[in-house]
C-alpha cells in the first residue's frame, strides 16, 4: 500500500529495535488501515502524510474533524496498565491527534487540535488497560495540512502516592519527574496558593448560603448548619479537579473508570452519604458557586443538611482549556 511506502519509523532513545513490551498479549490480526507498531515504549515514529492515503475522517477535533486530506494511522497495543501520552511534537504541519478503540473502524476515545494556543502540534494522555489495543492517526487540521510527522508515544507516573512504578522507568512516585509540581504537592502540603485560596472562598461562600437559606429551582430551602473542611475529602477533591484539568474532561466519573466512591475511599474517607460537585472554566468563587446556585441538583447538594463537611480541589493547567472546580461532601 501506499500508506506503507510512505512511513518510515524511528524507535526513540534507542541504538536497535527495542523488545515489543506487549509481546505477552493477545495476537493481533493483519490489517491494512495502519501500521502496526507493537508495544513498543518509547515509541517515536516518523514519516510524511504527503501523498498517502486519506484513510480517517469524522474526528471532533478540528474545524473539519479531519478533513479530505492525507493522513498516518498506527496500532499501538498497551504493554501494561497505566496512563499514556501521544503527541506529534515535531510534526512540520498543523496536526490532529485522534486515538480510536481497537483497530480501524473503533470509536474515537480522546482527540486534540493543538496542544497549546499558537501551537500546531497536538497531544492527549489516555489511561489504558493492559494489552488494550488503539489505533492513533495523525490528520491535517485542513485541506493543505500535509508533510512531515513525528508520533511519539511515552508513559507517565498515574499515580503518585502509591509505592508503585506505573510507568516502568525506574522513578516512583515524587522521584519522577511527572509527579513534579501539584501532583505532589497534594502530600507535602505546598499546594499552589492561589489555588488554596479559591477553596477557601468556596468554603465561606457555601456556609454563608447555608446560613441564610436559599431556593433550589424555586423551592424554599430552609438555613441549615455550616460544613467544616474535611482533609480527606479534600485531597479527593484536589486529585480529581486536577486530573480533569490534565486530561480535558469533566465528568464524576474519572477516566480510569473510577467513582466518587471509589475516589473518596481510595484517600482513606469513609463517612457517608457523600455528594459532589464540579464545575469548568469559572475564573472566581463568585463565578463558580452563581452557577452552581442556579443549578437544581447542585444546589441542593449545597443545601443538603445530611453533609455536615466538605473538601474544595480547584486545579489549573498552563495551556489547558479552563479550571476545574469540585466539591466533595460528606456526613461525616
Amino acid at each position: 500500500m501506499l500508506r506503507r511506502a510512505l512511513l518510515a519509523s524511528l524507535l526513540l532513545g534507542c541504538t536497535g529495535p527495542p523488545p515489543d513490551l506487549a509481546a505477552h498479549c493477545p495476537a493481533r490480526d493483519e490489517i491494512e488501515c495502519a501500521i502496526d507498531v507493537g508495544g513498543v515504549l518509547p515509541l517515536l515514529e516518523q514519516g510524511t502524510t504527503t501523498g498517502a492515503e486519506d484513510g480517517y475522517r469524522g474526528s471532533r477535533c478540528g474545524v473539519g474533524g479531519g478533513v479530505t486530506v492525507e493522513d498516518a494511522a498506527f496500532r499501538w497495543t498497551a504493554p501494561f496498565a497505566g496512563t499514556f501520552r501521544f503527541s506529534t511534537e515535531g510534526s512540520s504541519f498543523d496536526t490532529i491527534l485522534s486515538v480510536r478503540q481497537g483497530s480501524c473502524a473503533g470509536r474515537e476515545i480522546l482527540c486534540n487540535d493543538d496542544v497549546e494556543e499558537g501551537a500546531t502540534s497536538s497531544a492527549v494522555t489516555l489511561p489504558l488497560s493492559e494489552c488494550e489495543t488503539v489505533t492513533v492517526v495523525i490528520d491535517g487540521a485542513d485541506a493543505t495540512a500535509v508533510g512531515a510527522f513525528a508520533l511519539r508515544i511515552t508513559a507517565s507516573e498515574a499515580l503518585c502516592s502509591d509505592g508503585t512504578d506505573d510507568d516502568r522507568d525506574g522513578l516512583i512516585d515524587c522521584d519522577d519527574s511527572d509527579c513534579a509540581g501539584p501532583r505532589c504537592s497534594i502530600d507535602s502540603g505546598d499546594w499552589p496558593p492561589a489555588w488554596a485560596v479559591f477553596e477557601g472562598g468556596v468554603l465561606e461562600a457555601v456556609n454563608r448560603v447555608r446560613a441564610e437559606g436559599a431556593s433550589c429551582d424555586g423551592e424554599p430551602q430552609p438555613p441549615v448548619p455550616a460544613l467544616t473542611r474535611d482533609v480527606l475529602l479534600e485531597h479527593s477533591a484536589r486529585l480529581h479537579s486536577l486530573d480533569m484539568a490534565e486530561q480535558r474532561y469533566l465528568s464524576h466519573d474519572s477516566l480510569d473508570g473510577r467513582t466518587l466512591g471509589d475516589r473518596v475511599t481510595d484517600v482513606g474517607y469513609s463517612g457517608s452519604p457523600i455528594g459532589e460537585n464540579i464545575a469548568q472554566g469559572q475564573g472566581s468563587v463568585d463565578e463558580v458557586m452563581n452557577g452552581w446556585m442556579n443549578s437544581p441538583g447542585h444546589c441542593m447538594n449545597i443545601m443538603n443538611p445530611s453533609y455536615r463537611v466538605m473538601g474544595v480541589g480547584y486545579a489549573e493547567i498552563e495551556g489547558g482549556d479552563g479550571p476545574r472546580w469540585t466539591q466533595n461532601f460528606g456526613g461525616r
